[in-house]
């Protein structure tokens, strides 16, 4: 039997108490620590909701959109027809507009205008056939029509504007070298309409014929020349 060896119990004890030691106490009983958990991530705060401008009421609406004339001066409407000037020392004045002549002529105070037509013989340069209107005055417009000769005085004429009857006709009053005269008088009415008419026209009556005899007065230009005696003797 071999001998026992007594420093066998005491080598293995102290290998059990540096295996001890070289683990630490507290790892021993330790548990693992749980992973810190990671923090929420932040939600984005919703942007504010722009309020919606308060409706305005109907009164200040009306109002932004009225032109503002506080302060501003009120125009008055310009008048129809201004009054002409006449040229530094003229006694008279003659302008043409399309089928019409104006004429004016003044003495001091006193001042005469006319539009007038006048038809003829071109070869000879006589006048056969001629319509004279005076500026109105006091809403009337008087003047003289010149018709040839070889019509019956009686029946007098008749008028039509376009294809519309104007007035009730007029009669002859007298006749001169050229023709025979027939006054008339027409209300602002009538030249008013005349303003935007084509053509005036004047009938007689022939003797021994079943057609009347009919003279065509073309209106261009009648506007602006009747404008134009307004506005100098007005």
């Amino acid at each position: 039997m071999s001998p026992t060896n007594p420093f066998r119990p005491f080598a293995l004890l102290m290998a059990v108490l540096l295996a001890s030691a070289a683990v630490p106490a507290h790892a021993q009983d330790a548990e693992p620590e749980a992973a810190p958990e990671e923090a929420p991530a932040a939600k984005p705060k919703p942007a504010p909701k722009r309020r919606a401008p308060p409706q305005r009421k109907a009164e200040e609406k009306q109002a932004e959109a009225a032109p503002a004339t506080s302060g501003a001066p009120v125009l008055e409407p310009a008048p129809t027809v201004a009054t002409a000037q006449w040229p530094n020392g003229a006694r008279s004045v003659s302008e043409s507009y399309g089928d019409w002549t104006m004429n004016c002529t003044r003495e001091e105070t006193r001042t005469d205008c006319v539009v007038i037509q006048s038809q003829g013989d071109r070869r000879t340069g006589r006048r056969q056939f001629s319509v004279e209107l005076r500026s109105p005055k006091e809403g009337r417009a008087e003047g003289l029509i010149l018709m040839p000769f070889g019509l019956q005085i009686e029946p007098g004429v008749t008028f039509k504007l376009d294809d519309r009857a104007l007035g009730k006709g007029a009669p002859y009053s007298s006749c001169v070298a050229d023709g025979c005269l027939v006054p008339i008088s027409l209300p602002t009415l009538a030249t008013d309409a005349m303003k935007t008419g084509q053509n005036l026209t004047v009938s007689a009556t022939k003797p021994d014929a079943k057609e009347p005899a009919v003279l065509t007065v073309p209106l261009s230009g009648f506007a602006a020349a009747f404008a134009r005696a307004t506005a100098f003797g007005g």
